[in-house]
């Protein structure tokens, strides 16, 4: 019985957190979902004035293009996300780990291939020799 509780208490208040944190808008490919978290305000506005507006939204370049590495990364970036928001100090920017600089790096090479055999810097920067995008297009998509 006090399993039962304890297991319906867990539910309900898995339920009502992903409903308080708008949870089901993660599904979309809104790029205001990504706003939900008050740090990513300003990103979201960089981005609306920012080059890759009409052409890109967030998923485009943050997330795999597989439909199931999509998914995958989109869980495992909201479980570590909620982790941190929930359990650790909220950080004053969200700063891309090794495995989101390479999700966007081939999403750079994905959209832009055609560019790099005229680019001057395409070769010996990022992995496998090809061109290290973020490196010195820090910029480009958003400001921050």
């Amino acid at each position: 019985m006090a399993s039962t509780a304890l297991l319906g208490a867990a539910i309900g208040v898995g339920i009502m957190t992903f409903v308080y944190a708008k949870g089901g808008s993660y599904l979309s490919n809104q790029p205001k979902a990504c706003a939900n978290c008050h740090v990513m305000r300003e990103v979201l506005h960089d981005w609306q004035v920012g080059d890759h507006h009409h052409v890109a939204v967030c998923n485009d370049c943050h997330v795999p293009q597989g439909a199931l590495s999509k998914w995958a990364i989109k869980a495992l970036n909201g479980a570590h996300h909620s982790y941190a928001f929930t359990f650790l100090e909220t950080p004053v920017t969200i700063r891309a780990g090794a495995l989101s600089r390479n999700i966007v790096q081939d999403n750079c090479l994905r959209c832009h291939a055609a560019l790099l055999p005229s680019h001057p810097e395409a070769t010996g920067y990022g992995k496998s020799g090809e061109a290290n995008c973020v490196k010195c297009h820090r910029q480009v998509g958003h400001f921050h």
